[in-house]
């Protein structure tokens, strides 16, 4: 297991996806930063609650978490190194769980470097906006804690449904739409009068955003560790999808 996990972070160091993605992450973080404290007025920035907002910009890296995961599953198909891999880690189960605790330590590193340039870019720019730095130390922390573990779990999600979808491109198509189209277009559907149901809080993105909640009790979302386990369920529904899939396949 050493051996694969070994293996699976260096095909993520090595990989120029990883440096580009990296790079444009960073730069679109900075933009929206810079620039919505620059344009907006002094009494809209200047609360914790206001500060610790645009830290959720941090929370951007999550989508970038998603893509690498399906990327470290879906490159393996695309670049026909699936073979070699299974050669060297003769164990399938190994194979799918290196790749998920790889995804997720990916995600952890990343979204921790984007909120940690998030908090230097408010350092910097707050004070030459005329703007005292208010965010607080024990909610930023816990908002921070929560989004990491948010990020650990969209990571290993991302790597299973890449080795259930196999095509890069497809997976991630099928995600994006599922995140901007699908899951709202079901919890739409879900709050007609016809149904008036809140079974939308267990689906993927709604976990999601109950684990990173900063308000007060919001019935429409589950609590912190209810979005945690919600969404650590999909991984494991999509973890043992790609293990069953994986098992049946032949990949010579």
């Amino acid at each position: 297991m050493i051996a694969a996990l070994s293996s699976e972070w260096l095909k993520i160091r090595t990989t120029r996806t990883f440096f580009w993605l990296l790079t444009a992450l960073f730069a679109l973080i900075t933009l929206i930063v810079v620039a919505g404290i620059a344009t907006r007025h002094k009494q809209d920035i200047s609360s914790a609650r206001d500060q610790l907002d645009i830290l959720g910009i941090g929370s951007l890296a999550l989508f970038i978490a998603l893509i690498m995961g399906l990327v470290i599953s879906t490159g393996e198909f695309r670049h026909s190194t699936i073979t070699p891999t299974l050669l060297a880690t003769p164990s399938r189960t190994s194979v799918v769980i290196a790749k998920a605790l790889a995804g997720s330590f990916f995600a952890v590193v990343l979204v921790g470097l984007a909120e940690a340039l998030v908090t230097l870019e408010l350092l910097i720019v707050l004070p030459a906006k005329g703007v005292d730095f208010a965010l607080q130390g024990g909610p930023a922390a816990r908002f921070i804690g929560w989004t990491l573990i948010a990020a650990a779990l969209w990571g290993a999600l991302g790597s299973g449904l890449g080795l259930v979808i196999r095509n890069q491109i497809g997976a991630v198509v099928a995600c994006f739409a599922w995140l901007i189209i699908v899951e709202n277009l079901i919890i739409a559907i879900l709050r007609t009068h016809a149904i008036d149901s809140r079974a939308g809080r267990f689906l993927p993105d709604q976990a999601t955003g109950a684990i990173m909640r900063t308000g007060g009790h919001n019935p429409d979302l589950l609590s912190h560790l209810g979005g945690a386990f919600t969404l650590g369920g999909w991984v494991a529904l999509a973890t043992f999808a790609a293990l069953v899939l994986l098992s049946r396949r032949d990949v010579s």
